[in-house]
């Protein structure tokens, strides 16, 4: 996920996060099969603003690495 552009968006083909993390992402909507748009990150991308589902979440690095996408 740390290679998208802002604005584009891509269906999450799998989370490789540990528990409880996944866990929480996926409480969060951040789940398999569903679309993910990244709408902005520090200059330094230590922190990503996404939306899923019409909802806003912000991801730290490690999360964000965690979360492998393919494209829309």
């Amino acid at each position: 996920m740390s290679e998208m552009k802002i604005g584009e968006s891509a269906v999450i083909k799998k989370i490789t996060a540990l528990e409880p993390v996944k866990s929480r992402l996926i409480a969060m909507g951040i789940a398999k099969g569903n679309v993910i748009k990244l709408l902005d990150h520090t200059l330094k991308k230590q922190t990503w603003e996404v939306e899923v589902d019409n909802t806003r979440v912000a991801l730290r690095r490690e999360e964000a690495d965690s979360i492998l996408l393919e494209d829309k």
